[in-house]
């Protein structure tokens, strides 16, 4: 593969800003020192990383896919267009678990050929918008099996476990148990789960608090998490 590319049009939007700061009257010098000193080196190191990351995620492509070469991906216009999409969001987020899973829709762009090219651009769109604490409520609900057992194994003090066939009476406790740094009535964790029911991956009826009662409607344990929020995981992991 030929030597990555250090320059592109970001540099000339960085010239730009500089020159903008620079004609502003009496702090324009200093602007244009505090910009350098403060977001130069960081878009650089950035902008590094990234581009080593997905020729790397090239290359594996081409070992996996039969046939498929650096010539070919070039020539798909749908790769490129997702990869320059998610090279924009690259840069605009510092976020270890977002980098991680925007790498792995740009492998999944060419692997995972049964999801449609409009569903792989909304699903960035909504990587793109999503924090920290979307990634760990939608982990804790697309795993609550998993989490749920750990809660049986491991939880002291209560008097009776939750078998993993019935209802999810003790998701409000198993959050706890397992993320106690935010109570599960947290206003936050409402607007994330509004959030994730808006993007389609939430049965319309979930609710931390009062899913599992007597009353629910839910069968199976995974069932609150829709085939459109299975898909995104599939999108966005490796």
């Amino acid at each position: 593969m030929d030597d990555l590319p250090t320059k592109n049009s970001k540099d000339h939007l960085h010239k730009a800003t500089k020159a903008v700061l620079s004609i502003v009257p009496l702090v324009g010098g200093a602007l244009v020192e505090l910009f350098d000193t403060v977001f130069s080196a960081p878009i650089d190191k950035r902008k590094e990383e990234w581009l080593v990351k997905l020729a790397e995620t090239v290359n594996e492509l081409c070992t996996k896919v039969e046939g498929l070469t650096p010539e070919k991906l070039q020539d798909n216009p749908e790769f490129i267009s997702f990869s320059l999409q998610a090279s924009n969001i690259a840069l605009r987020t510092h976020n270890k678990e977002k980098l991680k899973a925007l790498n792995s829709t740009v492998k999944n762009c060419i692997l995972l050929q049964d999801i449609s090219e409009s569903k792989k651009m909304i699903f960035l769109r909504i990587l793109d918008e999503i924090t920290p604490l979307h990634f760990k409520i939608f982990d804790f609900l697309s795993n609550y099996p998993k989490y749920l057992e750990d809660f049986n194994n491991k939880s002291p003090g209560f008097q009776q476990r939750i078998p993993l066939t019935m209802s999810r009476g003790k998701i409000y406790d198993v959050w706890h148990f397992i993320h106690n740094d935010i109570p599960a009535d947290d206003p936050l964790i409402d607007i994330v789960i509004s959030d994730l029911k808006n993007y389609g991956f939430l049965d319309k009826n979930f609710n931390m608090l009062t899913t599992g009662s007597s009353h629910n409607q839910f069968g199976t344990n995974e069932s609150f998490v829709t085939i459109v929020g299975k898909d995104f995981i599939r999108f966005t992991n490796e």
